[in-house]
């Protein structure tokens, strides 16, 4: 095998290895809620899911949760996906990142306004990641490790409680939760190796 090949082989397996996703459709190429769960208020998923929906712009996918309660009743619209990090080593952080666009009429600053939430949660306890009552779009990023596997990614959108509570949308893309880009520490000796190698190689071509 020619020396560049093996380069270009060795690149793509570190990539590969430092990138893989462990959100399923978490771009929402497949323009559908595959790997995706629907709930409201912890009942399940609706009969009514009207209130969720793929946007699709030419070819380009997104989810959105609404709320449109001209008078409130408390439900919560929530998206999930489960989390798998069982192959994620101990002392290994991923990063989890996602691109949000929060708009609507009802999206003041206080308590009772409409919200959005974003949570990890096992069942049992909640941990807020961001939480967020006024309008605008960004892109969120945190770090977590293994100790959340089997925990569940919650996208909840939350109407208000007062009288001028009338509709918001919450658009999500873009989820990823993929290994630190930093070459760990297993594969630095793989590297070191393979420079060396690269230089013995030159040499020994010079020589001749």
């Amino acid at each position: 095998m020619k020396l560049s090949a093996l380069l270009v082989a060795c690149s793509l397996l570190l990539s590969t290895q430092a990138n893989a996703n462990f959100i399923t459709n978490g771009d929402f190429q497949t323009c559908n809620f595959n790997g995706w769960s629907l709930d409201t208020d912890g009942n399940g998923e609706p009969a009514d899911t009207s209130d969720f929906s793929i946007i699709d712009n030419a070819g380009q996918c997104s989810a959105q949760i609404s709320t449109d309660n001209l008078f409130p009743d408390g439900f919560s619209n929530t998206l999930f996906t489960q989390l798998d990090l069982s192959s994620v080593s101990d002392g290994v952080t991923v990063d989890l990142s996602f691109d949000w666009i929060f708009d609507g009429d009802d999206l003041k600053t206080d308590a009772l306004s409409d919200a959005f939430s974003v949570v990890l949660n096992d069942g049992f306890n909640f941990e807020t990641l961001l939480f967020d009552f006024q309008s605008g779009s960004g892109t969120f990023i945190t770090q977590l490790n293994n100790s959340y596997d089997g925990y569940f990614l919650d996208f909840i959108l939350e109407p208000g409680f007062n009288a001028q509570s009338f509709s918001s949308t919450l658009t999500i893309d873009n989820v990823s939760l993929v290994e630190s880009t930093a070459v760990s520490a297993p594969q630095t000796p793989f590297l070191l190796a393979l420079g060396l190698g690269v230089i013995a190689f030159r040499r020994s071509k010079l020589m001749k």
